[in-house]
């Protein structure tokens, strides 16, 4: 069940972020090219290049277009819904745990051999 769940979130975050990637670039209001952290990242940096990339519409287009890939992913997550679920319960009962992690950690006597014979 909860191996269900986690593909159900995970879908509906792909077409949650999908659908912001593509809207938000192409509002009006808050407008693309009136960020403020843009612009401030300019001035402290010094590199007004970046200030034009990133208010073109090339730099738009990307974005949109990861949101078109976050949608075409979410979506063949859930044509793929079983195998997917499948995939993630053998992967997640399969996982065996390494003991040797939580044994305590032996640590060296670098003390001089005098010094150790008399504490024993």
């Amino acid at each position: 069940m909860s191996a269900k769940l986690t593909i159900i979130f995970y879908i509906l975050i792909c077409f949650e972020i999908g659908l912001l990637l593509i809207i938000l670039p192409w509002l009006n209001h808050p407008s693309w090219n009136e960020n403020y952290l843009l612009f401030s990242a300019v001035d402290k940096l010094q590199w007004p290049w970046l200030g034009r990339a990133m208010t073109s519409g090339y730099a738009r287009g990307a974005v949109t277009g990861l949101g078109i890939l976050n949608i075409m992913l979410g979506a063949w997550e859930l044509i793929n819904f079983k195998n997917t679920v499948n995939a993630f319960q053998i992967k997640w009962q399969s996982e065996e745990f390494d003991n040797k992690q939580f044994e305590t950690a032996i640590i060296s006597d670098n003390r001089p051999v005098d010094v150790a014979a008399r504490k024993e």
